[in-house]
């Protein structure tokens, strides 16, 4: 009985003291808020591109909350993102149509039907026009400011992997 409740007690310590939890080393908090035009974005999904100076460099995410506030998040939510020099890139998009799968779509001799509203201007979808960076130093960063600016067009548009 004894040894049981030794293992039993040896097992809620590591639990409670995460030993043995997966994770990457070097990860460092980060955490942040997105404005568009000085309003929070809800919904926004935030991408961290490393620059390839970054040693064991890894890609990271987030999403904003209602009030534009956000965690990164590399391998489990929350666990922050590796120090180094990153281009930021965000969409924030919604779907319309879609109703029928593309292959029933086709039967009845349309085309696909689906399509996608962006909420955030397109310059910020894409890492390489979006003019954003961070710098996440050794020890962190908890204030991302990430302050958007300009019109967006609620237009819909086909999805980029339907355009034929």
């Amino acid at each position: 009985m004894q040894r049981f409740l030794l293992f039993t007690a040896l097992l809620l310590c590591l639990a409670i003291t995460g030993c043995g939890r997966s994770g990457l080393p070097g990860l460092v908090p980060a955490a942040g808020m997105v404005t568009l035009n000085g309003e929070p974005v809800e919904g926004a999904i935030v991408n961290f591109a490393p620059e390839s100076s970054i040693p064991n460099a890894r890609s990271a995410s987030a999403m904003s909350d209602k009030n534009g506030k956000f965690v990164v998040t590399t391998l489990e939510y929350g666990d922050g993102m590796m120090p180094g020099e990153y281009q930021v890139f965000l969409t924030k998009t919604s779907g319309t149509g879609g109703g029928l799968s593309p292959e029933e779509s086709a039967r009845q001799g349309g085309g696909d039907d689906r399509q996608v509203v962006n909420h955030l201007p397109l310059k910020y979808a894409d890492r390489n026009t979006s003019g954003l960076t961070v710098s996440i130093p050794s020890k962190g960063e908890r204030n991302i400011e990430l302050k958007l600016e300009g019109e967006v067009d609620l237009t819909p548009q086909r999805p980029q992997g339907n355009r034929r």
